[in-house]
């Protein structure tokens, strides 16, 4: 099969999902994301996928595309059961969602600034997302204490919802570090 202009790809290091606009050279093509920008990437750095994401394929350095086996996730409830846990101090599980970028993508120090909190805040989405289909009651979201600009952007997120309830997660377990979100 041979890389052509409009078919769909999904980015390996990201949450995003897109469309070939052009072949820049053979080994970097121009991608309009579903985020709305459009991007200049390596051709390692995204795979093809059909319509309904059941076959996707990795395409090669030199434009042609190879049939890849990877397994279809289309149920909410699988991106939330990796984070179901008993939390220490209480007594019911909870969903603990951490945003710490070595655990959403595979090689972080490759992403700019602005595409690492875009990683993490899509991530917020997504889980969020299915957490109200699966009707979950309460998420934890780890973001740590560093220099507070993720907390901060979780909150601003979290403030546009008026169904939850955002506040400071349980300082024994968390040390500061997380938000808890309670979904009326």
């Amino acid at each position: 099969m041979q890389n052509k202009i409009g078919h769909k790809v999904k980015f390996i290091n990201e949450n995003l999902e897109g469309e070939i606009l052009s072949i820049i050279s053979d080994d970097k093509l121009l991608i309009l994301a579903n985020d709305g920008f459009e991007y200049s990437v390596d051709v390692s750095d995204v795979i093809i996928i059909d319509d309904d994401k059941s076959i996707t394929y990795k395409v090669s350095s030199n434009l042609n595309v190879e049939k890849v086996s990877i397994p279809k996730t289309d149920s909410f409830k699988s991106v939330l059961s990796k984070y179901i846990t008993n939390t220490k101090y209480q007594y019911e599980k909870v969903v603990e969602i951490d945003l710490h970028l070595e655990e959403l993508v595979e090689f972080p120090n490759r992403l700019e600034d602005w595409q690492k909190l875009h990683t993490q805040i899509q991530h917020v989405k997504k889980c969020l997302h299915a957490a109200f289909e699966e009707r979950v009651r309460r998420i934890v979201f780890i973001h740590g204490k560093g220099t507070g600009v993720l907390r901060t952007e979780l909150r601003n997120f979290l403030s546009n919802y008026d169904d939850i309830i955002v506040k400071e997660a349980d300082y024994r377990e968390y040390g500061g570090g997380a938000t808890e979100v309670i979904i009326k």
